[in-house]
């Protein structure tokens, strides 16, 4: 065999021993039109903002979305959402409430797990007007701690009802608030959660059978207003309507978990579907058999 043809022979052996590499496709962002906001829509103070975004994988799983609002030059996250979606792809409705701010920019950003992202953003305007509207008002929520047997423990935030752990079997999906007392930075903390915030210090350590509900709501939780204490309880008492609720609430610094909700205390909140709200405490054990009361006004 000549020295030429086996030169041959050798380099396509090599190239068949190449791996192929494959083109790596980033995720695809697409906001929806329709009954959603669009881009130059003009808003009163205190209307609704509501974006539906769909998304797909890409080359690897979507990993995360990312959703921030340029106002008056303050850039705030309204929502960074880890996620581990392998197909299928993304489809998420994000509601809001308009500032006073002449406009506002707003970016949405998903990445896949490959790090590679896509990134749309839009602009609302500040409507004539005003659309702050009603509130409604439950007086007086008694909820039970983790191992309470006389009050019930799950509390849908839109009605004030509350339902045991028997009684919310199918209606699992109305739950926005679960309670408990846990030990925290030395302490005994009377805390706030909800069904979507996992953990053995948190919800599903507490009331493992949330683990296998099908829908379990994300309710954010103004942790940084409730410690500071920015609410005292006669503003929330004061509230007629819901601007104190949409003002209160700082979208930066929120979880699904809010500790230390003890009695007097003022905890702005956002429900799963875009509903402003305030918790005043007004009496909150410290201990797993205990209960807490509170009063709650929320957006009709």
């Amino acid at each position: 065999m000549s020295r030429i043809l086996i030169a041959i022979l050798f380099v396509m052996l090599l190239s068949g021993c190449q791996e192929i590499k494959k083109t790596a496709d980033p995720p695809l962002l697409v906001l929806k039109t329709g009954d959603y906001t669009s881009n130059e829509d003009a808003i009163p103070i205190g209307g609704k903002i509501s974006f539906g975004i769909t998304a797909t994988e890409g080359s690897a799983p979507l990993t995360n979305l990312r959703i921030s609002r340029l106002a008056d030059e303050q850039l705030i996250v309204e929502l960074d959402k880890g996620m581990f979606i392998e197909s299928g792809g993304l489809d998420f409705t994000f509601n809001a409430v308009k500032s006073g701010a002449q406009t506002e920019v707003w970016q949405f950003m998903v990445m896949n797990a490959n790090r590679d992202s896509a990134v749309k953003s839009l602009t609302v305007n500040l409507g004539e007007g005003s659309a702050y509207g009603p509130i409604l008002h439950s007086p007086s929520i008694k909820l039970g701690m983790q191992h309470n047997t006389i009050y019930p423990q799950f509390l849908d935030l839109h009605t004030g009802i509350a339902y045991s752990q028997e009684s919310v079997n199918g209606k699992e999906d109305l739950i926005d608030l679960v309670g408990f007392v846990y030990m925290t930075g030395g302490i005994m903390s009377p805390t706030l959660c909800c069904p979507a915030y996992s953990g053995s210090s948190s919800v599903t350590g507490h009331y493992p059978q949330i683990e296998n509900w099908l829908n379990r709501n994300l309710t954010l939780y103004d942790y940084y207003t409730s410690d500071n204490e920015l609410i005292q309880p006669g503003s929330f008492d004061d509230a007629l309507n819901d601007s104190l609720l949409v003002t209160a609430y700082l979208a930066g610094n929120v979880s699904g978990l809010c500790k230390y909700a003890f009695s007097g205390r003022v905890v702005p909140f956002k429900t799963m579907d875009g509903k402003y709200g305030l918790i005043k405490i007004v009496h909150a054990d410290v201990v797993s058999d205990g209960y807490m009361e509170f009063e709650v006004k929320i957006q009709q």
